[in-house]
């Protein structure tokens, strides 16, 4: 395609768009000019008719109606005329015998009139004349008493043949407008197709990689202009593409050393490149660091120390670094790499990598294995001494004897406990070993688990009340894996609350969520601990902790628990009056298919 024909088409087509678009709003305009010019001919119409009528439905006196009806219709040929009376019996009509038409009150006009007090007119086909006609009826009053009805009729066809008409205009206006339009895009294509012949000319030299030839701004017309910018472009590309060339190597070093956060400066350790991590873990932007000495952008002088030393030898380098903030301190592995082209060092480029995770991770697990051996310890230790004492005392008494194997089986099933509470957290732990979630009422699985708490809750004379919604509180989730997340609320409730005390279970919605709660009368948390409670063996009153039992996992697996199925868990606590403990499920939406996660 040639350039002419490639602005013509252009031209054409914004001409085609501007008249299709001026013209479709046209059409709307006649549409909506005939709708209104149609409604105010029929509203006249009735209101004139409802007048006339008045006195004749006022006095009861409805003789004389049917003539006054005709006489009005023969000023108006083509519209109908009706008159009802409060019934619907149709009293006159100028285009059918009114005491052979059936009742009209049923008819959607009348309704209209009955119930609003500017009704709009409805297009129908008329039951006596079998044609499609536009009717508007008003109701005529007597102050609050309802006489009758004045009913107008306008052939539809009247409206679609002045709608036809006006839309006909419009569209040869239209045409004409393209016809002008296409007219002026060819005069307007063939002014501009030797200038842009020769621009394609040098875009073409440009690709490829060819010295652009100069253009003619002189004989270009009103694109000289353009000529002359092209031209101050073409002086200038050689530079530019030498740049590029730099910038490119730049942006490989950068991009191949991306990690977290990147922080990139020139031989004067002059920022040039900073990215949102880095500017976040900095407490800076790229706007306000660019251009300005690293040693302006951080106080941390191991970033500085670090550049300096990669400037100095060309050399990579690393180093690990602490940046003290709020809440906690981060720990930065910080790796730097020169950047260098043909001609030498010309900068270098800093990595930040956050490894705060990775070492409260090992923390974590650090403390995880001292308290495992600790907690397996124990029960060990006094197992091995009730049984060496068994063992070795043959002449031991009976009644010790069952005593101390009693204890060692006490001992066993503490280890039992743990191993058991380990291996539960460690599945809900396992994002490869999720529950599956199928659908499941949480009132009837509280129910299940308030009963199953029922013995333990007698031995200490206490009691568990149960308060359930009458509607279902509907949840996706493992049902055997929420069961032992409730079960451990409920029996640290009934150990650590008062003997014959109440423990609460309820169940409830909360907007979007379901809640399931549990409430003791216990000792209650001091605030400082309430968030450490959630921790692997971790007890507010560690002698309490070691009854029978107690592994101090419970509350780690409910929290676990709960994010295993996208909840979590909170907690309410006032040291002497008790605690209550919370797990917050999102509601499963009626209809919704089970998921396995």
């Amino acid at each position: 395609m040639t350039g002419f024909w490639k602005v013509f088409g252009a031209a054409a087509v914004v001409v085609a768009v501007a008249v299709a678009i001026v013209g479709a709003l046209a059409l709307r305009t006649v549409d909506a000019t005939v709708d209104a010019h149609l409604r105010q001919r029929v509203e006249a119409e009735a209101g004139l008719l409802a007048v006339a009528v008045l006195p004749a439905l006022r006095s009861g006196d409805v003789s004389g109606l049917d003539p006054q009806v005709h006489a009005l219709a023969a000023r108006l040929p083509r519209d109908r005329l009706t008159v009802l009376d409060a019934s619907g019996v149709v009293l006159a009509d100028s285009q059918a015998d009114a005491p052979s038409m059936e009742n009209h009150l049923d008819r959607e006009e009348v309704q209209n009139a009955l119930h609003d007090a500017h009704p709009q007119p409805v297009t129908r086909t008329s039951h006596t004349l079998h044609e499609d006609m536009v009717y508007l009826a008003l109701a005529v009053r007597d102050g609050e008493r309802l006489l009758g009805f004045a009913r107008v009729a306008v052939p539809a066809a009247d409206v679609r043949a002045e709608r036809a008409e006006l839309s006909t205009a419009v569209l040869w206006g239209a045409g004409l407008a393209l016809l002008a339009g296409a007219a002026a895009g060819a005069v307007l294509a063939g002014s501009v197709r030797r200038p842009l012949r020769q621009m394609t000319g040098f875009v073409d030299a440009v690709a490829r990689g060819d010295a652009p030839p100069r253009l003619p701004a002189r004989s270009m017309g009103d694109l000289s202009g353009l000529a002359d910018a092209i031209n101050t472009m073409a002086d200038q590309l050689a530079e530019r593409f030498e740049r590029i060339v730099r910038d490119q190597s730049e942006i490989r070093a950068i991009l191949g050393a991306m990690v977290e956060g990147v922080l990139a400066v020139d031989s004067a350790q002059r920022v040039v490149l900073l990215n949102a991590a880095a500017g976040e873990t900095l407490g800076t932007t790229e706007e306000l660091a660019r251009g300005k000495p690293v040693w302006e952008v951080t106080r941390l002088p191991e970033i500085t120390e670090l550049l300096e030393r990669c400037l100095r030898t060309a050399r990579p380098a690393w180093i690990e670094a602490r940046l003290v903030g709020q809440p906690h301190d981060r720990v930065l592995r910080l790796a730097a790499s020169p950047l260098a082209d043909a001609r030498g060092l010309f900068g270098c480029v800093l990595v930040l990598h956050d490894l705060s995770e990775v070492r409260r991770l090992e923390t974590v697990r650090r403390d995880f294995v001292v308290n495992v051996s600790h907690e397996l310890k124990t029960p060990l230790t006094s197992l091995r001494g009730y049984l060496d004492a068994v063992l070795d005392d043959a002449a031991l008494p009976d009644e010790l004897r069952r005593r101390f194997l009693g204890r060692a089986r006490d001992a066993t099933e503490r280890l039992i406990a743990i191993v058991g509470d380990l291996l539960t957290l460690a599945r809900v732990e396992a994002e490869d070993s999720l529950p599956r979630h199928e659908p499941l009422d949480l009132r009837d699985l509280a129910a299940e688990c308030a009963a199953a708490a029922a013995d333990a809750a007698a031995l200490r004379g206490a009691q568990v009340h149960v308060d359930l919604p009458g509607e279902p509180v509907p949840v996706a989730g493992d049902d055997s894996t929420l069961a032992t997340a409730l079960n451990n609320l409920l029996e640290n409730a009934l150990k650590y609350g008062p003997a014959g005390g109440v423990v609460r279970l309820t169940v409830r919605r909360e907007g979007e969520e379901a809640v399931v709660e549990v409430e003791d009368r216990g000792p209650g948390i001091p605030e400082h601990e309430r968030e450490r409670i959630w921790e692997r063996f971790y007890r507010v009153d560690r002698s309490r902790g070691r009854e029978p039992g107690g592994t101090g996992l419970g509350l780690s697996i409910v929290r676990n628990v709960a994010a295993a199925h996208g909840g979590r868990v909170s907690l309410d606590s006032e040291v002497g009056r008790g605690s209550t403990f919370r797990i917050h499920l999102p509601l499963r939406p009626a209809g919704a298919p089970a998921v396995s996660s």
